[in-house]
């Protein structure tokens, strides 16, 4: 699970969710000596998903958590300029 938590993490965001199962797995399977080497390798991949999610995290609050603040109106804007990046409003459909 340690493997497909950062595999997650990266594409969809889910691999939170993933590690904690994934280390909750790993302790449990390294405490009956169930394959300590593969409980091992769970726990530290585990370990190192939720370690890059709590740095990206960090990063993006640091970066962006001053424009919650703001109006919403302003605040797409603030965090475009922030990042970078320019997105679009998907088109909205008449009834």
């Amino acid at each position: 699970m340690g493997i497909a938590s950062i595999f997650l993490l990266v594409v969809c965001g889910l691999g939170v969710l993933t590690a904690i199962a994934g280390l909750v797995i790993g302790i449990v399977a390294f405490v009956k000596d169930s394959n300590r080497g593969r409980a091992v390798g769970g726990i530290v991949l585990s370990v190192l998903a939720l370690i890059i999610a709590v740095v990206f995290l960090t990063w993006f609050y640091s970066t962006v958590g001053d424009c919650m603040d703001l109006p919403p109106g302003l605040q797409q804007r603030c965090v475009e300029e922030r990042l970078g990046v320019q997105v679009q409003s998907a088109p909205q459909w008449r009834s």
